[in-house]
This record gives C-alpha cells, structure tokens and sequence, in this order.
C-alpha cells in the first residue's frame, strides 16, 4: 500500500511539458497509423513503414509502395518493421519476406537472398547500421552481418530461449566490440572481427530495446525500465523512469527521449528529473500516454516520431517562434478564448489589456491575470496616460474611465441627457493634450475635449463639423497631430486641419482605403498606415503615398495595428496573422498560427511596443508577446525536385527524381510535371517559379502550385527550370534542371535529312552520267546526219538564193499594190461620204438627216483608222491613237455645228498592244457623238469631256465621262444602234462596259492588252 501511494504522489508530482506537433496520418496519405520504422535518405525524403505498405514523405503527402501479387516489381511484403538508408539503397525489414531492398534511384525492389533455407530469417524486424562498412539485419532468433563492400552476408545464431528473441539495436562499445540489445537473452557483446558472441553477465535484464552513448554514460531501455551503464567504472544504475522503454533518443546533452508504453518522457541526465511529454496539435488535439515507435533527427531542426496508431508526428526547432499567452481568468469555466484588444505599460511588470471580459490586469512575473468591473458592458477599446501619469480606458459601451492606484478601482463617466457629459457612451480612442485636457473620440458623438481638472466636456469641431470614429491617432516627431478615421486621415498643424487623405485623393498621395485602423512613425519620418485594404507609405515632406495591397505580398491586407522594430521594419497584424514589411526590400514575411501566434485572426487597436521594446500583439485567442529581434526565422533553403511527370493527364514510369534529361517522342507534347521542394517546416507556405528555356520567356509569378503543364512542344531541345523559398519567404539559389528532349519525326531527323540530300545528290549524278551517254550517243547520230544534211543543204541553197530574189521582188509588187489599194479604199470612203453629206443637206427630215450624219461618221472614222493602219505595224500606240481619234472625231462635229464642250484628255502615252483599232475608233465616234448630240444643249465653259486611257494588270481602261444631264435608258430610242453597236463592239473586243447615267455619263471599258 505505501509503494502504491508513493506511485500515485510521484505520477501527481511528476511535472508535464506539452510539445507542439504536426501530425501526419491518413488525411495525409498514410495509408495506416501505426508507424513502426523511419528513416531519411540522402536526398531529403522520410521513408516510412507501416503494417500496410512503405511510404515515401515529400512536405506535402505520402506517396506509397504497397505489395502486388501479380506485379513482380512491387515490394514483396506490406508489413514493415525496420528502415534504413544506405546511399542508395533503402534497406527494409519485412514481416514475412525477411530483408527486401530499394534502389532508390533505378526505382527497383530487391530480395537479400532468394530462398531462405531457414524460415526464421524470413522474419525480420530491424535494420542496424553497425559502422561505416557493416549493416546488422535483426531476423527471428538470428542476425544477418552485410559487409556493404564485398556484398556478402554471415548469418549468427541468438541463444536460444523460450520465447521468439531478436536484435532490437547495436552499440559500439570499443573497436570491433559492440553489445547486441536482444528481446530475450540481454545485452550480448559481438565481436566482429572473430565473430564470437558472448552474454553480458553483469547486467541481469533479459529484454533489452535500445542503447543511447551520452559523453561517459550508456543509457539502456529495458522492459523493467531505463537504466545507465558508467563507462568509466564499468557500473548499472536504475533511473527514476520504471516503464517499458521502447526507445531512447538524445534531445541535448541534458536531456534525452525516453519512449516507454505508457507515454513519453524527458529525462534530464544531470539533474535526474522527468518530465512527462504531452502532445498538442495544430487542431488543439492532446495526446497522452503515447507510444513512439522510433524518432529520427536531421540536420535542419526536423524532428519525426513514428507512433504506434497514431501515425507520425513532425516538429521543428524553428516552428515556435513566438510566446503565446491565453488568458486564464480565476474560477472561470468559460474562458477558454477570449479576445484581447489595446495594451498599456508602464516600466514594470504590469500590462494593461482590454478585452472581451472588461479591463484585465497581468502580472508577467507571476503569470497571473486580475479582472476589473470596467469594461464589463462591452470592451475596453483603449488606454492613455496622460500628463500627470493618470492611467485612462475608454470602452465600448462603457465610456470613459480613470484608475485609481490607491483603491485600485476605476471611476466611470458615462453619457447623460440634458446635462454637460459625454456625448457617447462608445469611446474609441482617447488622446492626452496640454493643460490637462483629454479628447475622447467616440463612435457617434464626435470628439470631445474633456478638462481633467474641472470634469467638464466640450465638443471640438474638425473643419467645422463633427468627426465620428476616430480609431487611431499619432502625434510625430514634429508635433502634428494625425486622426484616423472611417472617413481618411486627417492632419492637424500649429492648431489648423490643413490636409485630409482619402482613398479617391489625387493617384500621388491616395490611400489604400478610407478606414484607418493604424498609425505609426517611422525612423525615417515616414508614416505608415494601416487600413482594412492594405497598407500606406506617407512621405510628410511630399505628402506622396505608396500603396501596398495583398497582392502585394500579404496573405491578408486588412491591417489592424502596425508597430515599428529597431531596424524600422513595420509590423502588422492581419486578420490572417504578423507580416512584416522589409523597408529596404519591401518585401513581406508573414507568420501565422502554425509560427506559435495565438490564432491567425488579430484585433483592432491590439499592438503596443514597451519601453524595452517587446511587442504585444492582442488576437482572439489571447496574445503575443515578443522581441523582433529574438524571432529566428527557419535559416534552410530547399532543394526542388521534380517527382514525377503526367504525359496527357496519365503518370509515366521514368523514375524522374533520380534524372536529370528526359526524352519524348514528338507526338507525345502535353507534359505535367510535378515537383516540390523538402522543406518541412510549414511547407504550404513554399513558394514556386518555374521556367521553361526556348518557350517561356520570363520566370513564373511565385505561387505555392506544385505542378506545370505544357502543351503542343514543338520537337528540339527545352530546360526546365524550377527555384522555392523556404516557409520564410527567403528563395534558394539552388535551381533544379531537366533537360527536355522532344524528338522530332523521322523524317524531320538529322539522319532523314543527310539521307535525303545524299539521295538527291546521287540521282543527280546518276541523270547526269545518263544525259552525258546519251548525248554522246546522239552527237554520233546527228554528226551523220550533219553531214548529210549539209550536202543537200549546200545544194538547196543555191535554189533559195533564186527564190529569196523573186520573193524581194513579190513583195515590192505586193506593198506598192496594198497602198493602191488604201488610197482607193480612202477615196471610195470619202466619195461615200461626200454622197452621203450631199444627200443630208438635201432632206429636211431632222431623223433622217441625223441618220445619215450618223452614217458619215462612222464611215470618216473608218476612213481614218484605214489611213492609220496603212502606216503602222499590227502593234498600236493606244494612247496616242485616242489622242489624235478625238482629235479627228471633233473636227468632223464641229464643222456642222459649234462646239459644246471642253476636251480633256488623260492618257498613258507608252499603251502598246496588238489589238482590234478599227472596233476601238468606231467606240470612240459613237460614245463621243453621243456626248455632243446629247449632254450639253448650249456650250457652257463649265461644260467638259474627259479621256483617260490606262493600262492596269495587262488590261486597257478607257474612259469616257461628262458631265452633261445624263440619261435613263427608258430615254433611249427603240431605233438607238449607237449603245447596241457599243456594247457588240466592245464584246468583240474580249472586253467590257459599263455605264453609270444618273448624273452626267461615265463609260468605262476594259479591254485585254496583248503584246
């Protein structure tokens, strides 16, 4: 009964540390929550074993390797007790396929042997390293020795016992001797250069797990508890730890791990005291009495403990970077979250603080928090101190309130009607001036200046009117007086208001919103502001502002408060959590809950910098208080890897981790890479960019995305690039490369190619050769017939001399009788048309004479075109031609009857083409006779015919325009040829026409020109 009392007091007595984790279990990807075995491997990766499949860690997720019966390249056994890796091997202990083998970078499972002739080695439980060339492989009632440089194995028999005994870990206890921790037969000693195995009989514990070295001490974990085994004089002591230890591993050189079945502990190696560990997670979830099944440690503060059902849970030395204090008020059951708002300190160990349960008072020696009546109704919004060293609190819904030290109470002025008093009940900020004045800023009731002294309140007018809610104030380094407001920032100098700053001000010195929330001075003399869109720069010399919003760089730009640290980095608190803002840089750090914050929602008007410069941060789950300078941000830069690569959406097998240049076929273009970068500690904050060479132009926007698709890759050869930062926003310089071949089509290859023109060219010399012979051939040949030839033709030449000179003489005949014969057709025609002017001036008949007028004409103009072409080739100068046609057709009309019109002409005199000029003169008499008989009745200066005559694209335009009245066709006499013969002419010509009559007359014809 006493021993058990003694337990009881000593469990009660025993103090209890609680260690913030991240658990990692199935949402995760861990296929089952009990963690047997970890390890890390060279690139960075935790490996983990479970009863059902290995798993592979990347920050993110697990990626798992499970057991296939009808897949031989899978892992043999999904029970899995012991990991390690080795280089590039990742050793594995299986439940019921003994040691099985990774290559990590040929993605390759292996078996250690092939049979096994003992079926206990087919039962394994550990892999041990035993030095730098030895592996120790723990298998049912045996050991495996694996010299890594000879590639051999020696299996050792354990003692026998009665019940099922193993190697549970390995020690170096001199060169060439180790003490072997068995689960049945103690601690043996091995050698390992005889190989003779012996018991250690001074230590009595038959089940052993686990040896820690710490200096000159060996701790032992055994069934019956943790003992230490003194070097020096070779002595075992029992510690005060009497559970089933599992497992032992160093924290620091005064503490160590201690993992037993009933939870895990700290145990202090120079002052003996236990600590019980209790776990906490991101959730607030607390897990007690936890059984860890291995811890493993790396070199960048990353903690892992595998557990036994509750899978593995992760910490990080960096992770708690600030202290959080929940408020905890005396005989409270309900006070588990309440909000903190305005701080106030003075140079002692008191802080001040408003919050959702009135005014609190907090002793930071003693940690203890005192409650006060003020503040009940609603909160306590603000503090000030005036210039006597009164301590003031302004509160939602309780007005104004003034602390006396000496009772240690607070009295209270509140709103009432008909009388001098405050004009609201909400007061939001309390501002200390001169001559014992206070301005109390309300919600509703604008600002009133209350005289400390005679208890009297009087309003006070901005610009002439009234100034509601007034959040925060600033009085600078120059003595201005700076107002935030819901309504902008205003400025007051040498007692006039004389700038206001708004959203919607001029784009050189606008706001980021209009709802000011804070208010701060930096070194440099710039203010900084704080609104519910983000944050403001405001130079006061220039009244220039920069703007600064989330996208910016912050993970929430509604800004509740702004503190300035030592190097004037400004400090901000966010509805989602602490940015900080690098002046120099200006870029952003952010911390949120998972940095150790009290959550990552702040509140307004909760920051306050003491004299000693510690921040305090008010939020809704308590507060923050710190020194910036104390905060150490995680100081490891990530390396990328790409993980695997998608071809259209479908995961490839190309082992893409361990290579470096990956090759496709040119069809296959629409690539999915996945990457991602092993850092640990908060791993959602990474960030990306990512680059393709010869396709992207720049680097991407950062973005914590993990994967890029491109699609339609033209064939040729592409780098992929890939850089992160760590959690606190700080990029690597390591850049991850592939090389990226798209291989074109065969018949775009280089070789199709060199074959191709290799081809060409020998078909080009094989025609040639050919051409050469069979020309030869044929000069033989036409060299006969040559000479044959030659002799008939000197004989024929003779006989054509003979014709040539009769031919000479045919032709003198033949042009001598063509120009008789144009002389007597000109005659002839101008004998008609003599006739025919006879015969008009005799009729008086205004038809008829018109007729034969007509008549005359057309018979002139063939008289003419017969006078040109007796003197001209059967090439036709147009332009020309139209010229001197006109010419002749308006001497003819103008010897009856006077002109009526102006000629103009605009010709392209260099027109040659073989064409029909008898069809084209015969056009131009009618088209222009139509135009004298018809546009103008009187002559009119005004009055104009224009020519053009062009050549476009091989074709003539010709065009005939007045602008005389014009025409309609229903006009035109049924007995009209003129417009018939036109258009016939025209057609006769392979050309066209048209006519636009509405106003004036406008012929356009287009005839095909030929050389």
């Amino acid at each position: 009964m006493t021993v058990f009392l003694l337990f009881i007091f000593k469990v009660c007595a025993q103090e209890t540390e609680i260690v913030q984790i991240n658990r990692l279990g199935q949402e995760a990807g861990l296929l089952q929550l009990n963690a047997q075995a970890l390890t890390q491997d060279h690139l960075g990766y935790v490996w983990v074993g479970t009863e059902d499949g290995l798993h592979r860690f990347n920050g993110y997720e697990f990626k798992p390797y499970i057991a296939h019966a009808k897949d031989s390249s899978s892992i043999t056994d999904d029970h899995i007790r012991g990991l390690l890796a080795v280089d590039d091997t990742l050793w594995i202990a299986t439940n019921s396929k003994g040691i099985t083998g990774y290559k990590l970078s040929e993605n390759r499972f292996f078996n250690l042997f092939e049979s096994y002739n003992n079926s206990d080695l087919a039962i394994a439980y550990k892999i041990l390293k035993v030095n730098s060339n030895f592996l120790l492989f723990s298998t049912k009632n045996h050991f495996i020795i694996f010299d890594r440089k000879k590639k051999k194995t020696q299996t050792f028999t354990l003692p026998k016992t009665q019940k099922e005994n193993f190697v549970s870990d390995v020690i170096e206890i001199s060169e060439n001797t180790y003490w072997l921790a068995t689960t049945a037969s103690g601690i043996l000693t091995f050698n390992i250069s005889t190989n003779e195995i012996n018991s250690l009989q001074t230590f009595n514990q038959n089940s052993v797990s686990s040896f820690l070295k710490n200096e000159a001490t060996i701790y032992i974990g055994t069934e019956q508890g943790l003992f230490s085994h003194n070097i020096t004089n070779g002595t075992f002591s029992e510690t005060s730890i009497n559970n089933s230890v599992k497992y032992i591993f160093k924290k620091n050189d005064d503490q160590i791990h201690v993992a037993t079945n009933q939870g895990a502990f700290f145990y202090n190696t120079t002052s003996k005291k236990v600590t019980k560990i209790t776990f906490k997670d991101k959730q607030s979830k607390v897990y007690e009495n936890i059984v860890l099944e291995q811890f493993i440690k790396d070199d960048k503060g990353n903690l892992w403990r595998g557990t036994a059902g509750e899978g593995v849970f992760h910490s990080n030395k960096y992770q708690k970077k600030f202290t959080s204090v929940q408020v905890r008020l005396p005989f409270k059951s309900d006070d588990q979250r309440i909000s903190v708002f305005p701080f106030f300190k003075r140079n002692d160990s008191i802080l001040w603080m408003g919050t959702t349960r009135g005014t609190l008072k907090y002793n930071l020696k003693n940690k203890t928090f005192k409650q006060y009546e003020t503040g009940i109704k609603g909160i306590t919004y603000c503090f000030a101190e005036d210039e006597n060293g009164t301590l003031w609190a302004g509160g939602i819904y309780d007005g104004l309130m003034k602390y006396d030290p000496k009772t240690d109470t607070f009295k209270q002025w509140l709103s009432e009607k008909n009388k001098n008093s405050l004009p609201d009940n909400e007061v939001l900020t309390i501002i200390p001036m001169s001559n014992n004045k206070l301005w109390l800023c309300t919600w509703a009731g604008g600002i009133s200046e209350f005289d400390t002294k005679t208890e009297t309140f009087t309003p006070v007018l901005v610009n002439d009117k009234q100034l509601n809610r007034v959040r925060v104030y600033l009085k600078d380094s120059k003595k201005n007086l700076w107002l935030g407001t819901d309504q902008g920032l205003y400025k007051l100098s040498n007692e006039k208001w004389i700038k206001t700053f708004v959203q919607n001000s001029p784009e050189s010195n606008q706001l980021t919103n209009d709802r000011v929330f804070a208010l701060k001075e930096g070194k440099k003399g710039n203010i900084w502001i704080g609104t519910s869109s983000g944050l403001t720069k405001l130079n006061p010399e220039t009244d220039e502002t920069t703007l600064f919003y989330k996208q910016k760089g912050f993970t929430s730009d509604f800004v509740y408060n702004i503190l300035i640290d030592n190097k004037d980095h400004v400090w901000m608190s966010t509805n989602y959590g602490l940015s900080v803002l690098n002046i120099n840089t200006n870029t952003f750090k952010n911390y949120t809950e998972e940095d150790g914050l009290q959550d990552n929602e702040f509140n307004g008007k909760a920051g306050f910098k003491d004299a000693d410069g510690t921040f305090y941060f008010g939020g809704i789950n308590g507060f923050n208080m710190f020194k910036p300078e104390n905060i150490v941000d995680n100081p490891f830069l990530p390396k990328v890897y790409v993980e695997s690569v998608e071809l259209f959406n479908k995961p490839i097998e190309q082992n893409e981790l361990y290579k470096d240049t990956l090759r496709f076929k040119s069809e296959e273009n629409v690539l999915t890479f996945n990457f991602a970068a092993l850092n640990y500690l908060n791993s959602q904050k990474v960030s990306y960019q990512y680059k393709l060479e010869n396709f992207d132009k720049d680097w991407s926007p950062p973005g914590t995305k993990r994967n890029v698709t491109y699609t339609n890759l033209n064939p040729g050869e592409y780098t992929l690039k890939i850089k992160a930062s760590n959690d606190a926003g700080v990029w690597s310089d390591a850049v991850k490369t592939v090389s990226l071949i798209i291989i074109p089509p065969w018949y775009q290859t280089t070789l199709f190619r060199i074959v191709a023109i290799l081809s060409i060219l020998l078909l080009g010399v094989a025609f040639y050769l050919y051409k050469t012979r069979k020309l030869k051939r044929d000069k033989q040949k036409l060299e006969g017939l040559v000479h044959e030839r030659t002799e008939d033709l000197i004989n024929k030449n003779e006989d054509l001399k003979a014709y040539n000179e009769v031919i000479l003489k045919q032709r003198d005949n033949i042009e001598f009788l063509m120009k008789e014969l144009s002389h007597r057709v000109k005659n002839n025609l101008q004998i008609v048309s003599s006739l025919l002017n006879i015969q008009t001036n005799s009729i008086k008949d205004e038809h008829s004479k018109e007729i034969l007028t007509i008549a005359k004409n057309r018979i002139l103009a063939i008289s003419y075109v017969q006078a040109e072409l007796s003197s001209k080739t059967d090439e036709v100068n147009i332009g020309e031609f139209v010229n001197n046609f006109t010419v002749k057709i308006m001497e003819t009309l103008t010897d009856e009857r006077s002109a009526k019109f102006e000629l103009k002409f605009d010709l392209d005199k260099n027109i040659i083409c073989k064409i029909n000029i008898t069809l084209v003169g015969l056009i131009l008499n009618e088209l222009i006779t139509n135009t004298f008989k018809y546009a103008f009745k009187t002559y009119n200066k005004n009055n104009l015919l224009q020519i053009s005559c062009k050549i476009e694209l091989d074709t003539i335009i010709l065009k005939i325009e007045d602008n005389g009245v014009g025409y309609k066709k229903e006009d035109i006499k049924q007995d009209s040829l003129g417009l018939d013969m036109v258009t016939e002419m025209v057609y006769q010509l392979n050309g066209t026409i048209t006519t636009e009559s509405s106003n004036a007359v406008v012929n356009t014809i287009k005839i095909p020109c030929t050389s």
